[in-house]
């Protein structure tokens, strides 16, 4: 045999016994992009010389999707882990690849924990809300207006609501958060009772019929479902007194659009979960509610906070637009709200 040309052929084959490769893929567990994995993998494995039949595709796909779903169902913040590498070392590439995945899960107070030891103080703005400030004023006097802050954070509401005189009843999720709460109220001898879970929990009781106003800043974007609007709604009208207000900010999609599961999924992932009207009235109906007011947060909170306190953080325009979930230089679909209701 002395072709050239079939020589270099047969020696490229044998080259793949003394070539290896390994790595990682990192993917969101969103089921929507089931079929953008699967080819994403796909491709990849054709790059290095392997083709999958039909019986290997549909196992493929069979894996990666009872893994997204798996991981979705847990957490939109699960991440599934695709890991690559030669089937046998000593043959390489010439040898197939082995794909193994797992199943990440990171849950939302776990992210948060993190929050103080990579992004600067203050994590959520110096300033309180200005919409709250402002409603909280229309209660009369502080000493009888008791206030519910659910998803108090590190207290940028509860503190100066507090100072106010308002008695405050802080619900904090994350651990390291209602500590922080607890830690400033005893400081400055503040009327601030903190509990720390979770609002959805429905282990987690509240006071019944006490409070003038409950509010819930940059809380529903951590929602998954519409039924869990139902339920946080459910158990504000039931802690709020007749005559009262719950003010809450949520991610409303503008009027003609429709989100589909990718949107809906990927929402969740970039915190800003989104719901339409319609789904915000039908969380209401039956309920002792009546919607107020509907307003944009960024409009609000510029015209009304000090110049020196906006933007409240680096990231809180570009997410409150809608930005993160669809970044571009058109107005997004959807944007965050100030809404407004009173308990009847």
């Amino acid at each position: 045999m002395t072709d050239c040309n079939r020589l270099q052929l047969i020696l490229k084959e044998r080259l793949k016994k003394n070539i290896g490769i390994k790595g990682e893929f990192y993917l969101p567990c969103l089921p929507s992009m089931l079929d953008d994995y699967l080819k994403l993998l796909s491709d990849f494995l054709n790059l290095l010389g392997q083709n999958l039949d039909a019986a290997q595709s549909e196992n493929l796909r069979t894996l990666i999707a009872n893994a997204l779903a798996e991981g979705f169902k847990n957490s939109p913040h699960a991440n599934l882990i695709v890991s690559y590498f030669p089937a046998n070392a000593q043959t390489g590439l010439a040898g197939g690849i082995t794909m193994n995945t797992k199943i990440q899960i990171e849950s939302m107070a776990q992210k948060y924990h993190s929050w103080p030891d990579i992004r600067p103080e203050p994590l959520f703005g110096s300033h309180p809300d200005a919409k709250v400030i402002a409603i909280a004023a229309e209660l009369g006097e502080p000493g009888k207006a008791p206030i519910l802050d659910v998803g108090a954070g590190p207290g940028r509401n509860s503190l100066p609501l507090a100072r106010l005189g308002h008695s405050v009843d802080a619900i904090e999720l994350t651990p390291i958060f209602a500590e922080k709460v607890s830690a400033a109220a005893t400081a400055e001898n503040l009327p601030i009772n903190v509990t720390q879970g979770d609002v959805l929990d429905p282990l987690l009781r509240m006071k019944t019929y006490r409070y003038k106003l409950a509010i819930a800043t940059e809380v529903l974007s951590h929602f998954r479902y519409p039924e869990q609007v139902r339920l946080f709604l459910g158990k504000m009208s039931d802690a709020v007194l007749s005559g009262g207000f719950i003010l809450f900010s949520t991610f409303l999609a503008v009027d003609g659009y429709e989100p589909d599961e990718m949107a809906k999924q990927m929402s969740e992932l970039c915190w800003s979960y989104l719901i339409t009207k319609q789904e915000l009235q039908a969380a209401i109906e039956g309920l002792p509610l009546e919607i107020i007011s509907d307003e944009s947060v960024i409009e609000y909170e510029q015209k009304h906070l000090p110049d020196s306190a906006w933007p409240p953080t680096p990231w809180f325009v570009s997410w409150a637009s809608g930005r993160d979930l669809f970044p571009v230089q058109e107005t997004p679909p959807l944007e965050l709200r100030w809404i407004l209701v009173k308990r009847l």
